[in-house]
């Protein structure tokens, strides 16, 4: 039996730390998932789930954070009773959601490791399933091995791996994820990513939905072609408007050298609307927003192409000068 308790301990502390770094990481992408389930709920099962869209963020870093001081507390057995408590109720929360989506087919992605291992829903559902076993292992020996007065070192341990976990989550939303595991993280040539694996023809493309559009023309091979900086904004109503008059002095700076557009995933008289406010004086271009959400966590963000390669992406806490721009440009 102490066997058994060591391997579900390393198990599920390793699971848990690792999930939780890779959420912690791109807290943003987690919300964009809660998201997904709460408009599913919301029409599946009761109304009031759309009221907890704008807690999203906030229970996506609860959670993420949950999943590390957690995995770490079980390592070090840090007040066991109460610690297999919390992860007990965790896996029976994320086992319905992974049971949820897969029986259902709503949420194809369930993110559980954010975007670093997809799963489908099934294999989430079997891997909660597995878990499950290991913390009722974990719960039922928590008598035996619980530490009730944990020691002065443990408790540090436990408030240093909380302040990491909601720094890094702060600097992630306040900038960009510190990995991007995304597909279309720097270095990406966004064509060949759209193209199959040569060694595996029948593989389905790492990017299947490039598509930028305009009102009377097409604008995705363009947009693929020399040197580009696209001005992503995934919606008029979220945008942070204070970022455009730093946005606009680097447009100006750079337009006769690189090609600027906008991209939106807002209504065309909305977005004009917007354009005309904030004094953003480039074509725009509309595509889908999951795109432009999988494209960059900044509303707005840059996107710098050359050829269709991704260069470099920023958030609008981070615009950069007109001088860095061009020299990472022409590196």
């Amino acid at each position: 039996m102490k066997i058994l308790n060591s391997i579900a301990r390393y198990l599920v502390g390793g699971l848990f730390i690792f999930s939780g770094l890779i959420k912690v990481n791109d807290p943003v992408g987690t919300q964009i998932k809660l998201e997904e389930y709460f408009t599913v709920f919301a029409v599946d099962i009761a109304p009031f789930f759309d009221s907890l869209k704008p807690l999203a963020l906030f229970f996506s870093i609860l959670l993420s954070t949950l999943e590390v001081v957690l995995g770490i507390a079980i390592l070090i057995k840090y007040r066991e009773k109460l610690v297999t408590s919390l992860l007990l109720g965790m896996i029976v929360f994320f086992t319905f959601l992974t049971f949820y989506s897969a029986y259902f087919n709503k949420v194809t992605d369930c993110g559980c490791f954010g975007d670093a291992i997809k799963l489908t829903p099934w294999q989430s559902f079997i891997k909660d399933i597995i878990l499950l076993v290991f913390i009722v292992v974990l719960f039922i020996n928590r008598k035996v091995n619980n530490n009730s007065n944990p020691s002065g070192k443990r408790h540090l341990v436990i408030g240093l791996s909380t302040v990491f976990c909601l720094t890094v989550a702060y600097l992630s939303i306040n900038h960009l994820p510190f990995i991007d595991f995304r597909a279309y993280k720097a270095g990406t040539v966004i064509p060949e990513a759209m193209m199959p694996p040569a060694d595996d023809p029948n593989q389905v493309p790492k990017i299947t939905n490039y598509a930028l559009w305009g009102d009377e023309d097409d604008f995705t091979m363009e947009s693929l072609s020399g040197k580009k900086l696209l001005v992503v904004v995934h919606d008029v109503e979220h945008t942070e408007r204070r970022a455009y008059s730093m946005l606009n002095s680097l447009i100006s700076s750079i337009e006769t050298e690189v090609g600027v557009a906008a991209v939106t995933a807002s209504a065309g008289p909305e977005f004009e609307s917007l354009r005309h406010d904030v004094q953003l004086a480039v074509p725009y271009y509309y595509s889908d927003k999951t795109l432009l959400k999988t494209m960059i966590r900044s509303n707005p963000g840059l996107v710098l192409l050359k050829d269709g390669e991704v260069i470099k992406k920023w958030h609008y806490n981070d615009i950069p000068s007109a001088t860095e721009l061009l020299n990472i440009l022409n590196k």
